[in-house]
């Protein structure tokens, strides 16, 4: 039997993906690497878009692209015995990771959106797709917690 918390858990993962697929789709795949290496050579539309872009940024983008390659997004790696201990560790705790980023950074954006306070309109597809990835990890995360 499923229980609330793992529906609920995997609703929010599952919109976390679409939220984060839209999100690269939208920046291009090359501007979410530059996000995460190298923010000086990002499209200045995107940087506008999210206000610059700092370390917290970098890391949830991080998050983006960690959560659209593993399991719950396009499965392109997975957590094995053949992989570095370390990659093992990362995609076993990036949710919560990604959520704890989402909850003490993005904090009050993000519980905008859970509440159905978010005015969508006022945000364009960047803005939106990237809250709506960290809102929704967010929520994943705590119901994780919850679950165990």
């Amino acid at each position: 039997m499923v229980t609330w918390q793992k529906q609920v858990k995997n609703i929010s993962m599952a919109l976390a993906v679409v939220g984060g697929l839209w999100m690269a789709l939208t920046v291009g795949l090359g501007d979410v690497f530059n996000i995460i290496t190298d923010p000086s050579a990002v499209d200045p539309a995107t940087d506008a878009a999210l206000g610059g872009i700092d370390f917290i940024d970098r890391l949830a983008v991080a998050g983006v692209a960690v959560t659209l390659a593993g399991s719950a997004g396009l499965g392109l790696i997975t957590r094995s015995s053949n992989n570095p201990p370390a990659v093992n560790t990362i995609l076993t705790y990036a949710p919560l990771i990604i959520g704890f980023v989402a909850f003490s950074a993005f904090g009050s954006e993000a519980w905008d959106l859970v509440t159905g306070n978010r005015e969508w309109d006022t945000f364009g597809d960047i803005e939106n797709s990237y809250m709506l990835f960290l809102a929704s990890s967010m929520v994943a995360a705590i119901v994780s917690l919850l679950d165990r």
